[in-house]
């Protein structure tokens, strides 16, 4: 049943339109203003908004702007409720990402088109993504048409690049248009979500980088010396920035930890099982990044409360484009196991994963502190180095 949220500042109309909806089959919800739409918007998670411009403490354009600067509410489909009709108005309105406009006064034949014409819309989407997923998983199973394989993959990454494009967009936007009526901690907060959002993409740009290296061969370790900890922690605190109103992500490590990685695939491995362990985790679940030490390895785990992988499946989920039969609508690529799996084997490391269904999965990948070299040579590098 479809989730629609109602944003409306005139009580009587709001009521009128969530009792419409709920005649119809929808599961809707009202808000009485811009604020109060968000907050909704951010715990519901709807299939489709319908909100009014002209509102107070917040406008309806500024909604628009605050729900598409924020990852988990990006591709929400949006429709608009005015009075206004001037050109300008809709054409400002559609800028910023609007879907759709009704205009006051409406019948509800007239609003029931317009939210199907929307969720249809949003349905034809999804299943062309599914559809392009299917098709290159298919391309890989039978290994031919490498140039095919190849256009596909960059068009199931530019897909994937959307919602952290749209998120820089809108937070500049609002920035830009509402920097006067912003507290300093809602300033900080978008540009918190800017910085972050471009962290992703290179994050996704990396993935492509090395889904190259991989099927070519060229995929080498490059070494440093890393302070294990204040490495992670960094990659974790990117993942709160983006996430912080939808999971709660917790993390502990031991003190001067010290190891030696190359950093672009340690952060592969963190980046990739943290985004992994968000999309799959439901709202407000918490998601536990915990660093071990060992003797003479180290392992990186992450907890979810999701919806687990089955048993049958597990040993399959580190072939690339390979996902569990169970992730229903969850958009994916498959190839973040694929990527965690290689860049652990080239570490001398090893992954494991255990995954209850309807409860959650770990998975961990423990790793030597000094890969291919013995402990008193790391020992005395770290000393050299200043590291120990």
């Amino acid at each position: 049943m479809p989730k629609i949220l109602v944003i409306e500042d005139e009580g009587v109309l709001r009521e009128e339109i969530v009792a419409w909806l709920h005649l119809e089959g929808y599961e809707a919800f009202g808000a009485a203003d811009g604020v109060e739409g968000v907050a909704a918007a951010f715990k519901l998670r709807p299939d489709l908004i319908i909100c009014d411009i002209t509102m107070p403490r917040l406008d309806g354009y500024g909604v628009l702007l605050e729900l598409h600067s924020n990852p988990a509410t990006a591709t929400v489909p949006f429709i608009f409720m005015t009075a206004r009709v001037a050109h300008d108005d809709m054409r400002h309105g559609m800028s910023l990402g609007a879907d759709d406009y009704v205009t006051k006064p409406f019948s509800l034949v007239d609003l029931l088109q317009t939210v199907e014409s929307r969720l249809q819309r949003k349905r034809m989407q999804e299943q062309m993504y599914q559809q392009e997923i299917e098709q290159l998983q298919k391309a890989i199973n039978e290994e031919h048409e490498q140039r095919a394989f190849k256009a596909k993959l960059v068009a199931m990454f530019s897909h994937d690049f959307r919602n952290p494009l749209s998120s820089i967009m809108s937070s500049n936007s609002l920035l830009r248009d509402y920097y006067d009526r912003m507290d300093k901690t809602s300033r900080d907060e978008h540009f918190s979500y800017i910085d972050s959002s471009v962290r992703q993409l290179i994050q996704m740009l990396d993935d492509m980088l090395l889904v190259g290296q991989m099927d070519s061969g060229n995929l080498t370790l490059k070494s440093e010396i890393l302070n294990v900890g204040v490495f992670f922690q960094g990659v974790v605190d990117e993942f709160r920035v983006l996430y912080r109103k939808s999971h709660e992500i917790q993390f502990e490590c031991p003190d001067s930890l010290v190891a030696v990685g190359d950093s672009r695939l340690l952060r592969q491995i963190a980046s990739n099982l943290i985004s992994n362990a968000v999309k799959y985790s439901p709202q407000g679940g918490e998601i536990a990044v915990t660093v071990e030490r060992g003797d003479s390895v180290y392992s990186l785990s992450v907890a979810d409360q999701g919806i687990g992988i089955p048993d049958e499946e597990l040993s399959q989920l580190f072939e690339a484009f390979r996902r569990a039969s169970n992730v229903g609508k969850v958009r994916g690529t498959g190839l973040g196991l694929a990527i965690v799996r290689q860049a652990a084997d080239l570490h001398e490391g090893k992954v494991e994963i255990e995954s209850q269904l309807g409860t959650g999965t770990c998975v961990c990948v423990t790793l030597p502190t000094c890969p291919g070299n013995s402990d008193a040579e790391v020992r005395k590098v770290m000393e050299e180095s200043g590291a120990l």
